[in-house]
């Protein structure tokens, strides 16, 4: 059906369609807000900080060509952080024993004494040297793996900045900070060793963020809020488009070119005639009075008026 509507016509189906948008609003909110709480797993982030800096010479020629060439190889370590030869690694260490220190190495303690047959002063040992302890502790997880690393690690940089930051989001928080320091500590490792040069170190370690990042609760009840607006009212204006009843005597007249015989009132459905006699003479004595309503002129009105 081809039918236009106009400003006017928009602005009623909003006044019909004001109530059910409110109520539709507020539902369209509130499942918004707890079906996100308790149907999504809340995501954690944690980054860390690494600086590229190598040593520079006292020329401020040489140093300013250093700082450019560090700049530019940060996205050849942004790079290199994801790949398999750093995550991999990462993945060993979280998944494997550690080994724990648990007393240092002490050295050997020497002392010197006098030996009469001899007649020269002596070195002995008065403590012999302790070796280092250590213990193994078990794995911290169990169940990580690269390819999980690559889906949460990240790395994001600021322009003519020297330092990048190693983003790892995880559902659980503790889990997201161990992730980034150890992928940090690897990094700094390998980078000497793949780039032959040691410049990068470690700024600043990740810390547990109790806040998550996602699911973002206030957005999400926003977005129920104008989506159950937005029902409500395309429900008004479709109930309009699709509506044939005639509500305005012009239409008949002008639009059809019809001739406005008269109009005919609502009439309600009388289910019961007898029913319908009495409620007349009802009204009949309580306004004429029961004495007078019994002369033949009442029944007469009585009958003409049923």
């Amino acid at each position: 059906m081809n039918k236009q509507i106009d400003l006017s016509q928009l602005w009623n189906v909003f006044k019909r369609s004001f109530v059910a948008m409110i109520i539709l609003g507020i539902l369209g909110m509130a499942a918004a807000y707890f079906g996100a709480k308790t149907l999504i797993a809340p995501k954690y982030e944690s980054d860390t900080s690494l600086l590229v800096n190598r040593k520079q010479d006292n020329d401020p020629n040489m140093q300013l060509n250093a700082q450019q060439a560090d700049i530019q190889i940060i996205n050849t370590y942004k790079d290199i952080i994801t790949r398999p030869v750093v995550l991999q690694a990462v993945a060993r260490d979280l998944t494997s024993p550690e080994r724990v220190m648990t007393k240092k190495a002490q050295k050997a303690v020497y002392g010197t004494r006098y030996n009469p047959t001899t007649g020269v002063r002596e070195q002995y040992v008065e403590r012999k040297a302790q070796p280092a302890q250590y213990k193994l502790e078990p794995a911290k997880y169990s169940n990580i793996t690269t390819d999980d690393l690559a889906k949460i690690v990240s790395v994001s940089t600021q322009q003519n900045s020297q330092v990048f930051t190693v983003n790892v989001t995880d559902n659980d928080p503790v889990r997201a900070r161990d992730i980034a320091n150890e992928v940090a500590k690897v990094f700094e490792k390998k980078i000497a060793t793949i780039m032959s040069i040691s410049n990068v170190s470690i700024v600043s370690k990740a810390t547990a963020n109790s806040t998550p990042v996602s699911p973002r609760l206030k957005l999400m009840s926003i977005i129920g809020l104008v989506f159950g607006i937005m029902v409500a009212f395309v429900w008004g204006l479709i109930r309009e488009l699709t509506d044939q009843t005639i509500k305005d005597i012009d239409f008949i007249t002008d639009s059809l070119g019809l001739v406005n015989l008269g109009i005919v009132n609502y009439v309600q459905h009388m289910k019961d005639m007898d029913k319908v006699i009495e409620e007349s003479k009802a009204k009949d004595t309580e306004e004429y009075g029961e004495e007078d309503f019994g002369t033949s002129a009442f029944p007469q009105r009585s009958r003409r008026r049923i």
